[in-house]
């Protein structure tokens, strides 16, 4: 009888552990995951933006927007297509955000480094495709060319 519930408690034991581990198949600290306000993740968004000399702009290259920032859900599919309508070159750069997770989990929240684009000429156009971050919130882009400090816009996650 002994025997049988060490067997028996062993397996239980092994079972529970198991079930309850971070193995490496893939599974994630529920605690490092954020919150998603809106309910709603994922899809997927063609961005046309403009950089002129002084300022980003969302639309196609003759659609007289003026708005700077782009707004689609967090832990989408992006196809971004930069087009430069100035005169010298410019770039485009996201900033990383605090990811307002707890200790022990990721502090920052980044696009991926496939969302920048080096310096595009005048008259370019260039496209990438990524996933945005799973964190919500307003991630700040740049050029980051030299006299470019004035030119912003935000990535707002929903």
């Amino acid at each position: 009888m002994n025997e049988l519930f060490k067997v028996l408690f062993l397996t239980s034991a092994i079972a529970l552990t198991a079930g309850c581990s971070n193995s490496d198949n893939g599974d994630k600290d529920d605690r490092c995951q954020p919150d998603d306000q809106d309910g709603i993740v994922g899809g997927t968004n063609t961005v046309l933006l403009n950089v002129s000399d002084t300022a980003f702009a969302v639309g196609g290259v003759k659609s007289g927007s003026t708005q700077p920032n782009i707004t689609v859900e967090n832990s989408s599919t992006v196809k971004l297509t930069v087009t430069n309508v100035g005169k010298k070159a410019h770039s485009f750069k996201v900033a990383c955000i605090p990811s307002g997770l707890p200790a022990g989990c990721e502090q920052t929240s980044c696009f991926p480094n496939e969302a920048n684009i080096a310096a595009i000429a005048p008259g370019d156009s260039v496209s990438v495709t990524f996933l945005t971050p799973a964190v919500e919130g307003n991630y700040q882009f740049t050029s980051n060319e030299p006299g470019d400090s004035v030119i912003v816009g935000e990535f707002v996650l929903n």
